[in-house]
């Protein structure tokens, strides 16, 4: 094979190569442009009942927290009779009961009054007490349920609890605590 030749083919090695690399780059960057943002798509829905939330659209599933009657939740998918709601929190998303929720215009209050979020708590489920208040800390114990707990503040949803043994404070999802019965 001559200079020429060997110049020419790999001209033309370059140029194809070039040319499905782009295609290539313009379809993947298409495709993440069409899917749609959920948190676009949310609609308001109030409970109607004390209800489960579950991992995944049926009774099988694990409950992962329980929302009391009169909540707002935000839905932004149905599985069956299942719906899907996200946490505007950032807390995992999960499934209730249809028969649980029904469409609300957004204005429903919760049912209880204020509370003071200082003061003993009881933990409503097995759960896990993170590091800051949101899914992506890190846990650093996991606590029964029924376990006492001693909350100081409330941040971003989360319960910031002490510890008696002089630890870290650390944080558990609101919902999975309530004060504890006098």
């Amino acid at each position: 094979m001559s200079r020429s030749e060997s110049i020419l083919l790999c001209g033309v090695v370059l140029w194809v190569s070039l040319t499905f690399g782009a295609c290539k780059n313009s379809e993947d960057k298409g495709a993440s442009d069409d899917l749609p943002d959920l948190n676009q798509q949310t609609r308001p829905y109030v409970t109607v009942e004390n209800t489960k939330l579950r991992s995944g659209p049926g009774e099988q599933f694990k409950t992962i927290g329980e929302i009391k009657r009169n909540a707002k939740v935000h839905v932004v998918g149905r599985d069956g009779d299942w719906l899907l709601i996200v946490s505007k929190k950032g807390n995992a998303p999960g499934y209730i009961d249809m028969e649980a929720a029904k469409p609300g215009d957004g204005e429903e209050q919760e049912a209880d009054a204020p509370r003071p979020v200082e003061g003993r708590y009881e933990t409503l489920v097995n759960t896990q007490v993170r590091s800051g208040p949101g899914l992506h800390y890190p846990v650093v114990a996991d606590v029964p349920k029924g376990i006492k707990l001693n909350v100081v503040a409330e941040e971003k949803g989360w319960l910031k609890v002490e510890s008696k043994q002089g630890r870290k404070p650390g944080y558990v999802e609101a919902s999975l605590a309530r004060p504890e019965a006098k």
